[in-house]
C-alpha cells in the first residue's frame, strides 16, 4: 500500500492560516475587548473568548471570520419576571449601539444571532451569551432573534474535545478535520454541508474509531458516512455512534449539547455528500494502490476535487 502521507501534508500545508491571518485574528479579539470592557459596557460583561474553528485549531484557509463570545450578566437588561431572559433582540442591539460608538465607519449587520463587523482583513461575529447553569462560560445560550429565543452552545467543550481526541489520536484528528474541510469545499457552495457539521461527524466517530493514519482515516471517514447513509460500505460498521444521514432523517448531535447540526441539510446536499463520500472513498483506495507517484496524486487530486489546483497544489 502506498503511503500518501506526503501527498496530504502538502495539502495540509495549501489550506493552513498564514501567520498574518492568525495575527489578525487574535489582534480583532483583543481590540473588542478592551473597547467594550469600557463605559457601560464593563460591568455587563463577565467573560469574553474566540470561538469557532479558530481557537479549536480546525480552520482552513482563508481564515476571513472569527466569533467573539462575550458572556454577559442578563440582569441589565429589564425582564418581565425573574428567571426570565432578556429579548434576544434587545442584547444584540445594546452591542450594535456600543459598536457603533467605536466603529462609526464599519459597516454592522444584525444577524440572527450575532452582530457582524466586516472590517478590512476579516468578518468579526460578536456573539452575546449568558450562562446556562449560572456556574461559568462552559454551557451557554445565546440569542436567536428568527425563534425569538435562547438556544443552548457550549464552545469551551467542543474545543477541550476536538483537543482530547487529537491528543489521543496521536495529533492526527485535527489535521485529518483539515483535510475533510478541504475536501467539503468540493461541493457546490449551495449543496455543501455546513463545516461545522464535517467537524462533529469525524468527532463523534474518531473519539472511538482509530485513527491510525490521515490516508485511512479518511476512507474510514467516507466509508462511515456511507454506513450512516445506508449506502454499501467497505467495513463491517456496527455503531452509528448515534448519528444518521438517511434520506428523511439526517441526525447529527453535536458533542456537547446533542444540538442536531445537521437540521438544516437538504436532500440535493444529502444526496451530494453521500455521492461524493463513496466516490472519494474509492480513489484514495485506488490511491493506495496507485504504482507510482503520479498516478497515486491524479487519484488523491480526483478525490478531493478540482479546487485542489486552486490551492496550488
Amino acid at each position: 500500500m502506498m503511503d500518501l502521507t506526503e501527498s496530504l501534508r502538502r495539502i495540509l500545508s495549501r489550506v493552513e492560516p498564514s501567520p498574518e491571518e492568525k495575527a489578525g485574528a487574535q489582534r480583532s479579539h483583543r481590540y473588542l475587548r478592551e473597547i467594550l470592557q469600557t463605559g457601560n459596557m464593563e460591568s455587563v460583561i463577565l467573560d469574553h473568548f474566540l470561538s469557532g474553528s479558530y481557537p479549536r485549531a480546525t480552520a482552513i484557509r482563508p481564515l476571513d471570520d472569527v466569533d467573539v463570545i462575550f458572556v454577559v450578566d442578563p440582569g441589565h437588561w429589564k425582564m418581565p419576571s425573574v428567571g426570565v431572559l432578556p429579548a434576544p433582540g434587545a442584547v444584540l442591539q445594546t452591542f450594535k449601539r456600543a459598536l457603533e460608538r467605536e466603529y462609526p465607519e464599519t459597516e454592522l449587520r444584525v444577524q440572527r444571532r450575532s452582530i457582524r463587523l466586516q472590517m478590512w482583513h476579516l468578518n468579526v461575529d460578536v456573539v452575546p451569551a449568558v450562562s446556562a447553569d449560572g456556574r461559568g462560560s462552559e454551557r451557554l445560550l445565546i440569542p436567536d432573534t428568527k425563534n425569538d429565543g435562547w438556544i443552548r452552545s457550549a464552545p469551551k467543550i467542543h474545543g477541550a474535545l476536538a483537543t482530547e481526541i487529537n491528543q489521543r489520536q496521536g495529533e492526527l484528528f485535527k489535521p485529518l478535520v483539515k483535510l475533510l474541510k478541504t475536501w467539503n469545499l468540493g461541493a457546490p457552495e449551495e449543496l455543501r454541508f455546513k463545516s461545522f457539521c464535517v467537524e462533529t461527524i469525524a468527532a463523534r466517530l474518531f473519539a472511538s474509531a482509530k485513527l491510525r493514519s490521515l490516508q485511512t482515516g479518511l476512507v474510514q471517514f467516507f466509508d462511515f458516512v456511507c454506513y450512516i447513509g445506508g449506502d454499501p460500505c467497505e467495513f463491517p460498521w456496527n455503531d452509528d455512534r448515534g448519528m444518521s444521514l438517511r434520506l428523511g432523517n439526517c441526525v447529527v448531535p453535536d458533542t456537547a449539547e446533542g444540538m442536531n447540526v445537521a437540521a438544516s441539510v437538504t436532500r440535493q446536499g444529502r444526496e451530494c455528500f453521500m455521492r461524493r463520500a463513496a466516490t472519494s472513498r474509492d480513489w484514495i483506495l485506488q490511491a493506495e494502490r496507485a504504482r507510482t507517484w503520479n498516478s497515486a496524486e491524479i487519484k488523491i487530486e480526483k478525490a478531493f476535487g478540482s479546487h485542489l489546483r486552486e490551492l496550488g497544489w
